[in-house]
């Protein structure tokens, strides 16, 4: 601009909110997409420069004559090049640079390396390896040796794979000898999480990503109590606000005379305990937010607040810290602090309140369920349960069946009188509370509920619920008591050496924890006579092919409580499957997780489709 000349500045990375990198990678089309090149030469009206991080490497169908890149993996140096010289009959021009110096200014790596002509020698890394974060200093080592035989040439297809083959062969060799000779830990640990339920196997087996996400709101306390994830936020490293930044950050506070610098994301033990013995997975957590006191706090919150005057939102520069560390002219300064931007709630990408329930009758629940799986899940799923039927030696299309035994079952346990007392005596209720100058229309008692109308991020309806004389009963583990000998049956289980036996645990398992992973008991249970009719009505959606049968003169519809873990049940009940140890109970332990997936999944998506 100081210069007059017509150049397009974009700038690109991954602190931008999901809309506007949408909006960006829309525009760079515009600019850089194919439309813009003919013969090899750009046709567009004015020259563009993009700065971008790591998300230039993937998702951008853009092509660009030269590209000036810091050293980084092979792999990722291929993605990058990519965006060089991408359409026909182009020609491109890449410069590799060496990483940047510390803050003493001592260069990680000695000397400049360019693609198109090697103008000084190759260097080493200093002893200071976590300044290639987040790349491995060895790759980059190993990478810009390499780099060394392509210096000055044309590079295609082939030269890339030789690159790759030269930098990461080894390691990746290394990686899957490594898997191999723990294999069987892994799968210990993997179907031992399954078992147990317990998080902390969990927090072994999954990668860890070292970020932290922070939403910029100065009342996080008023505002963001439920579901905060759902308000817009930032990934980012722990870093970025410990060590200086977090000294920075404290003096920044002091001037603007803050009270609090960040606060975290964090569920009360009472509430906790509430959680535990509710018996609905959408019951929403309620949050406080506590003041992060030290810096080592940091990379274990779940999200982290932080006040408008410490960080800021811009469409044209992204989230960006207040504290000094990035230089600006003061005009740019002044329209940051001007901004006051705060975190917004996001929808779901269905555009409702998925915090919502609408009555449902039970048979028109258990439809929508039934469509969710024959319309889509059903296809999803259907090369995995070829694959463990052939393993597990079942007949073809035994999985299918089990799945959808679950979905016509799963809620069975909500025919009981009192889950029908409770849910009419809810919707009363909440109508009293609402429209009070309006008498309430009792619902007919032949109607059988499988939801209510409910908004589950309403602190009032949560304090109605507490007026009833009665809690709602629970349901999923009283579902497998009533089904138990009916999903025998139609799994035709004529004795305890029936090949089918693994399928029935898998789908008593499923259906006993579609809310919680964790329950075991049962509660007494009295299902009204007149439900079978909704009962037929429930199957027969499921069943549309008529694929296999069913008797419901082998449901339970009267039995006292009890448990169905096997150490405690006095007849062994079928909701545990045989984890770890043989391969025969691996593969059952992947048929309950298929299972307990397409259950949830069709769950999840029901609302979609039911009438």
């Amino acid at each position: 601009e100081q210069q007059g000349r017509a150049i397009e500045l974009r700038l690109l990375h991954s602190r931008f909110t999901d809309a506007d990198r949408k909006q960006q990678a829309e525009e760079l089309s515009q600019l850089l997409g194919k439309e813009q090149w003919k013969d090899g030469l750009y046709q567009g009206q004015q020259d563009v420069i993009v700065v971008a991080t790591q998300v230039v490497e993937v998702g951008l169908d853009i092509s660009v004559q030269t590209l000036h890149t810091e050293l980084a993996p092979a792999n990722s140096l291929v993605q990058r090049a990519g965006r060089c010289a991408r359409f026909e009959r182009q020609q491109g021009r890449v410069v590799i640079y060496p990483l940047a110096p510390d803050e003493e200014g001592k260069p990680l790596i000695a000397d400049g390396l360019s693609a198109a002509s090697h103008e000084s020698g190759v260097g080493r890394l200093d002893s200071k390896p976590a300044s290639t974060l987040p790349y491995a200093a060895a790759l980059c080592n190993d990478t810009w040796d390499a780099l060394q035989q392509l210096d000055g040439s044309v590079v295609g297809f082939r030269q890339e794979q030789q690159l790759i083959d030269q930098v990461h062969t080894a390691g990746d060799i290394a990686l899957l000898d490594r898997y191999e000779a723990h294999r069987r830990d892994l799968q210990g640990e993997i179907t031992t999480t399954l078992h147990t339920c317990e998080r902390g196997y969990a927090a072994e087996l999954i990668r860890d990503v070292n970020q932290v996400h922070i939403v910029i709101h100065n009342e996080p306390d008023e505002e963001l109590k439920l579901r905060p994830w759902r308000w817009q936020s930032f990934g980012l490293h722990p870093g970025s606000l410990m060590g200086k930044h977090w000294d920075r950050l404290q003096e920044r506070r002091q001037e603007c005379d803050l009270e609090w610098m960040c606060k975290q994301a964090e569920m009360s033990k009472a509430e906790q305990k509430q959680q535990d013995a509710e018996d609905d997975h959408r019951l929403p957590t309620v949050y406080e937010w506590k003041p992060v006191t030290a810096q080592s706090q940091i990379p274990g919150a779940l999200l982290i607040a932080m006040p408008h005057q410490l960080a800021t939102y811009d469409k044209q520069l992204g989230l960006v810290f207040l504290d000094g560390r990035i230089e600006l002219p003061s005009a740019w300064k002044e329209r940051l602090e001007a901004q006051h931007y705060q975190s917004n709630l996001l929808r779901g990408q269905s555009g409702k309140d998925e915090m919502e329930t609408r009555l449902q009758r039970y048979e028109q629940h258990i439809g929508g369920l039934a469509d969710a799986y024959h319309y889509l899940i059903r296809h999803e799923l259907a090369y995995a349960m070829q694959c463990l039927e052939g393993l597990m030696g079942l007949d073809k299309g035994t999985i299918d069946i089990a799945i959808q035994l679950a979905i016509a079952a799963h809620d069975l346990g909500k025919l009981d009188r009192r889950w029908q007392r409770w849910a009419h005596a809810w919707q009363r209720l909440q109508h009293e509370k609402k429209w009070t100058a309006t008498p309430y229309a009792e619902l007919d008692q032949a109607i059988f509920l499988a939801k209510t109308d409910y908004d589950y991020k309403s602190t009032e309806q949560r304090v109605w619920q507490k007026e009833l004389s009665f809690k709602r009963p629970k349901h999923a583990c009283e579902s497998v008591a009533v089904a138990r000998k009916l999903i025998l049956s139609s799994l035709r289980v004529t004795g305890a050496e029936s090949p089918n036996i693994p399928v029935v645990r898998a789908v008593c398992r499923a259906i006993a924890h579609h809310h919680s992973p964790t329950a075991h008991t049962y509660g007494a249970t009295e299902i009204a006579g007149n439900a079978k009719g909704a009962i037929k009505k429930a199957f027969e959606v499921v069943r549309r092919d008529g694929s296999w049968n069913y008797d419901l003169d082998h449901l339970l519809l009267k039995f006292d409580e009890g448990d169905l873990l096997p150490v405690n049940a006095s007849q062994g009940r079928l909701t545990q499957p045989e984890v770890a140890g043989s391969r025969e109970q691996l593969l059952e332990t992947w048929l309950a997780f298929l299972i307990v997936r397409a259950l949830r999944l069709a769950d999840q998506r029901a609302d979609s489709y039911a009438l």
